[in-house]
């Protein structure tokens, strides 16, 4: 089936709806980033009560990611079977109850457990706005423009996720923060009135993909090599300055915020390098940046080029995730996508848990310095079969 556009709303409406559609990254984002200025209270709290307070705070931080990773397929096949809009709307409302409630957790297994169902329910906003995109902007121009716009609404959002985190924290304890998990109320209350099922036709069922989230599956592959290698400056990226004598957690703070502004840019000129490029040569692009971020982190102790090594990691996330996203689009029905995109942000989250056991493999034999330059040389790779890359069917038609 093929969505039906739905451009005979008013711009009012339509332009609200976005705002519940792009709010989805930030809320996101926010899982992790919203308790990183409390995780100093948390670890005290925790350290109070007889436990390892450092190892708690870490587990609360950290629990969402597979999680999510867990809970972005699972949404993608209850929208399936429930409709994107009843699933939307209850991920939004879920993760309202779910974020604040860690706030009023009694011990960490509770707090652990509204993490676990916070992470779900974030999975499931992002998945299904995501499709959502896809069925209002069927075309690939206006589709391709909105999800990069997708990437950079969720980096914005995270510096100031950040901000009011930290303000909630200074002025009410490491309980503070889980208080912005209430944003997505407001947001679910618009979307009981803006977002509605898209009319489906049959007529154009073949050309508009396969019903089967599988046929995507070179994708799939793909996101997850491309996330363990864009995620070694994030998890990896503390260890290797300290190896190279910065110590300073807040120069690692301003180091690392250039991820977040070279992901923005990434994803705001998608749409302009997409067009010129086509998918392989921006795939190519995408290994590029890694290249240049994986083997310049660990060779330079200049906070600048350090930087510069960040924003093109950075870069490389903002270009992937778009570029992905309707490329997966493209090779699914519109009655699939929900599932696909499912599984497309799953990938990233399982990318993200894999990277750890890949350091963990290769720094007995390399060390961390050469564990780096081994990413940096699998992502040459990468970028040399990007080129070389033919797909059939919807990755040619994306190109």
């Amino acid at each position: 089936m093929t969505a039906v556009s739905e451009d005979s709303h008013s711009f009012l409406f339509r332009t609200l709806r976005m705002i519940v559609l792009l709010s989805a990254p930030i809320m996101a984002g926010m899982v992790q980033l919203a308790v990183i200025p409390a995780q100093t209270g948390m670890a005290a709290y925790f350290a109070g009560k007889g436990g390892d307070g450092a190892f708690a705070a870490q587990l609360v931080m950290t629990v969402a990611a597979p999680s999510m990773a867990f809970g972005a397929p699972l949404i993608g096949w209850l929208a399936g079977k429930l409709g994107k809009r009843n699933t939307l709307i209850a991920a939004m409302l879920i993760y309202a109850v779910a974020g604040v409630a860690g706030a009023y957790a009694s011990d960490l297994y509770s707090l652990l457990a509204t993490r676990f169902i916070l992470g779900i329910a974030a999975a499931g906003y992002v998945t299904i706005a995501v499709s959502f995109i896809g069925d209002y902007y069927p075309g690939e121009g206006a589709r391709d423009r909105l999800l990069g716009w997708f990437a950079v609404v969720g980096g914005g959002g995270s510096l100031v996720v950040l901000k009011a985190a930290g303000w909630l924290t200074e002025h009410n304890g490491w309980q503070g923060p889980f208080f912005l998990y209430i944003v997505p109320l407001p947001l679910l209350v618009m979307g009981l009135f803006l977002i509605r099922e898209v009319k489906q036709t049959d007529t154009a069922a073949v050309a508009a993909g396969s019903d089967s989230i599988w046929s995507a599956w070179s994708i799939y592959a793909l996101i997850t090599l491309l996330a363990v290698s864009f995620y070694t400056v994030t998890i990896q990226g503390t260890y290797m300055m300290a190896e190279n004598g910065i110590m300073d957690p807040s120069t690692y703070a301003n180091v690392m915020i250039f991820s977040t502004i070279g992901s923005m840019l990434g994803a705001f000129v998608f749409r302009f390098i997409m067009p010129a490029l086509g998918f392989h040569m921006t795939l190519a692009l995408v290994w590029a940046f890694l290249i240049v971020g994986n083997l310049g982190f660990p060779l330079t102790a200049n906070v600048v080029l350090l930087a510069t090594c960040a924003g093109a990691v950075g870069m490389a996330s903002g270009l992937m995730q778009p570029l992905t996203q309707t490329t997966v689009l493209n090779m699914v029905a519109p009655s699939a996508s929900a599932r696909a995109m499912g599984m497309a942000l799953g990938c990233i989250f399982l990318g993200q848990f894999i990277n750890p056991f890949v350091f963990k493999a290769l720094l007995p034999f390399v060390g961390l310095h050469g564990a780096f330059l081994w990413m940096g040389a699998a992502s040459a790779v990468g970028a040399v079969f990007a080129a070389l890359w033919r797909l059939k069917g919807g990755v040619r038609a994306a190109a």
